[in-house]
């Protein structure tokens, strides 16, 4: 699947969406980005239901925030991207400079806020800045994290750096098991067989634990136990024990 960065353009005057659209597909092409505009409408319902349809894995967004003849403001939508999209960079444009602070306060953390007031020229050349620092932002984001755990819950996808994962782990729910990462602990639907078939960098310490070795703090002989800098433990077979205290301290010293 060939990743790229989607970009949303939500405006409820035709003419100003079809210029902010015209503006964005013209600098994307000229730079040869890989984003590409998914979504220009007058209507945020309309937008959140194509997120909702085919929700992407990147996305950029372009909100205007007041909407007087919609049921749903630009905020409100900027608050329900949030909710269901991992990577969102988020830019409104509007004539209410005065909202600036509410969407602080709203913990919406807009990329950028630009005022229509600027005029038409330095709209677009705003647009522009903001393309080239949202794929800024998009392609850090990729190299920071381009070793991904990632797993499923209610048919949406979510992922974290592996580097984050202390270790997976079965559930008291059938059928289920527990991430255990530096920031989350996140129980969803699946097999430690198949996570191990998956994620062959995480070690089978024994039959009920998937560790990521390079993450552990320490070992208890005593207990054969793993350590994990939050306190977690974790058990090790006895056949295991001696393998894997030998790559544990590989990864201590190194």
């Amino acid at each position: 699947m060939i990743v790229v960065l989607a970009v949303y353009l939500c405006e409820d005057n035709p003419e100003q969406l079809k210029h902010y659209t015209d503006v964005v597909q013209r600098y994307m092409m000229i730079n040869d980005y890989d984003m590409q505009v998914v979504c220009a409408t007058a209507s945020p319902a309309e937008l959140l239901h194509q997120l909702t349809i085919d929700p992407p894995e990147y996305a950029l967004f372009f909100l205007d925030i007041e909407f007087p003849a919609e049921q749903m403001s630009g905020l409100e939508t900027a608050i329900a991207i949030r909710k269901q999209l991992g990577f969102a960079e988020i830019v409104f444009v509007t004539t209410h400079s005065e909202m600036a602070l509410l969407t602080f306060e709203r913990k919406v953390e807009p990329m950028d806020f630009i005022v229509k007031d600027l005029g038409r020229e330095q709209i677009d050349q705003k647009l522009r800045e903001n393309i080239d620092y949202g794929y800024e932002r998009y392609t850090n984001y990729l190299s920071n994290t381009e070793n991904l755990f990632s797993y499923t819950i209610g048919g949406r996808n979510f992922s974290l750096p592996m580097g984050d994962v202390y270790f997976v782990a079965t559930a008291e729910t059938p059928h289920k098991v527990t991430v255990h990462a530096a920031s989350q602990l996140v129980e969803f639907p699946g097999f430690l067989k198949d996570i191990a078939d998956q994620y062959p960098e995480l070690y089978r310490t024994d039959k009920s634990f998937l560790v990521n070795l390079a993450n552990v703090s320490g070992v208890d002989e005593a207990n054969r136990q793993l350590l994990f800098p939050n306190g977690d433990r974790t058990d090790v077979a006895t056949r295991r024990f001696h393998e894997v205290k030998t790559l544990v301290q590989k990864h201590l010293k190194a």
